[in-house]
């Protein structure tokens, strides 16, 4: 258990420093790019990811899940993804003068053309990532993470400022990649660096199979918003739905890409040694839930300074947007962790079969709702966010037994919680905006969240109060 604390404090200091620093970075772009600019880069984007699924097939969570790893499979893994990804890149790059013209946009074409620098890189540094997040090497990712983002940052600041413009943010993507790169290998486990292999080929190819079917219907859905947006509204419409949606991501993609580092390795291994997945996933859902709940309900509330405050006012118009989208960002919060328990069972195939149902409800509604305005694709995220729990709530229940009525009570504890810390927020949005500037009010209200939030934590006895109490007396 030690261990997984400390997993837990070494994960989240990197993610909340990457965040800092991806913050400032996105407030600095934000004023050195036009928004018609970075809905461009957004769309080029959304569709190299897209390829980006199919350049990893799986094999990152192979790896991770995978009982009885040896070298020879791990060779295989290599050799599997040096074939998709390369190939995945070619493809990219052949079509890219189709994409643009598809989109009336021939920038779009050296946007992918640069991105696809990516696709020769990651054969040489993803295994050997997934490796040291398997064995919970956390420290050693915490470097290269730090070190790659950093170099994100200031390239694309210095080609921004020296007039590079989009193409400025596709090569800092290059060189985050190559930072990347050059870390995990000075740091590789002994068995990480091996020559490439075949023999292992079937089980590798059946579980990728499925795994990247799942990703790449789930990225071409999650990616639908720009794609329909910029062809049928143009892209400054992309640039403002991507900044709101960028805000309610904020926790749901950023802060839980940090939680599902650690839970997937833990749940993962809770299997393999046979203990109670159930209760392990209600609880790590009640951590999550504590944090996104008062997140959601302040970023609803004070959307406008916070988007004023980090890009200026030309952002405006992304603010009504951010309003209707915290439900969904609420929603998601109950159900994130669902893949990660479902792929750490060995039930690829329900993840599949749940992305199918889930992702071709979002592509009907998507394409419905683009066609009506902006804020009914808002409207349609929060539709499909509640589907989502329900499918995968279905695929729970059979794997690992979990009921809605389970969920939810075990959840009770957080609702409260949001409610506390929202108190003195709310008294200062109503009493407040007349006596102190924007800004000012912000940081009062800020404070007083985090103040009703602990308060809210020991009032409600939430186990993160046992946590807290702990870290406080191993630091005496």
């Amino acid at each position: 258990m030690t261990s997984i604390r400390k997993s837990i404090l070494i994960v989240f200091t990197e993610k909340y420093l990457t965040l800092l620093i991806n913050f400032i970075g996105l407030m600095l772009i934000a004023r050195l790019l036009t928004p018609v600019e970075i809905g461009i880069y957004s769309v080029a984007s959304a569709v190299t990811g897209v390829a980006q699924i199919l350049r990893d097939f799986g094999v990152g969570n192979y790896l991770i899940q995978e009982k009885e790893l040896t070298r020879l499979k791990i060779r295989t893994a290599l050799t599997v993804m040096m074939l998709t990804s390369w190939t995945a890149g070619a493809i990219l790059y052949f079509s890219r003068y189709y994409v643009a013209n598809f989109y009336h946009e021939p920038a779009i074409a050296d946007l992918i053309e640069i991105q696809c620098i990516n696709f020769l890189l990651i054969p040489f540094s993803a295994p050997i990532y997934t490796l040291l997040n398997r064995d919970m090497q956390f420290s050693v990712l915490f470097r290269v993470n730090l070190m790659s983002t950093i170099t994100q940052l200031v390239i694309s600041l210095s080609l921004a400022v020296s007039g590079y413009g989009y193409l400025s943010l596709a090569w800092a993507s290059v060189a985050s990649m190559a930072c990347s790169t050059l870390m995990v290998n000075a740091n590789r486990p002994k068995d990480a660096w091996l020559l490439p292999g075949i023999k292992e080929w079937r089980y590798i190819v059946k579980f990728g199979t499925q795994s990247s079917l799942a990703s790449i219907i789930t990225q071409i859905a999650m990616n639908l918003n720009d794609l329909v947006l910029g062809r049928l509204l143009g892209f400054q419409v992309v640039a403002i739905y991507s900044r709101a949606q960028g805000q309610m991501y904020l926790f749901h993609r950023d802060v839980m890409e940090a939680v599902r580092k650690i839970v997937f390795p833990v749940f993962a291994k809770a299997v393999r040694e046979d203990q109670d997945l159930l209760k392990a996933y209600l609880q790590s859902v009640n951590y999550v839930t504590v944090f996104a709940w008062p997140f959601y309900a302040f970023l609803g509330l004070y959307a406008q300074p916070i988007m004023r405050l980090m890009f200026g006012d030309q952002w405006d118009a992304a603010v009504p947007l951010v309003k209707i989208l915290v439900f969904a960002g609420a929603i998601a919060a109950l159900w994130s962790l669902a893949s990660n328990a479902l792929m750490a069972t060995g039930h690829i195939n329900k993840i599949l079969r749940s992305e199918l149902i889930v992702q071709s409800f979002r592509i009907v509604l998507i394409c419905y709702a683009a066609s009506v305005s902006i804020e009914m694709i808002c409207y349609s995220v929060i539709i499909i966010y509640a589907f989502n729990l329900i499918i995968t709530l279905k695929y729970l229940k059979q794997v690992i037994g979990l009921k809605l009525s389970q969920l939810l009570l075990s959840n009770l504890n957080s609702l409260v919680v949001s409610v506390i810390s929202m108190v003195i927020p709310v008294l200062c949005f109503i009493y407040v905006p007349n006596v102190i500037d924007s800004t000012h009010l912000l940081i009062v209200s800020s404070i007083g969240c985090v103040f009703g939030w602990l308060v809210g934590i020991f009032l409600t006895q939430h186990p993160l109060r046992n946590e807290m109490m702990r870290l406080v007396r191993n630091n005496k």
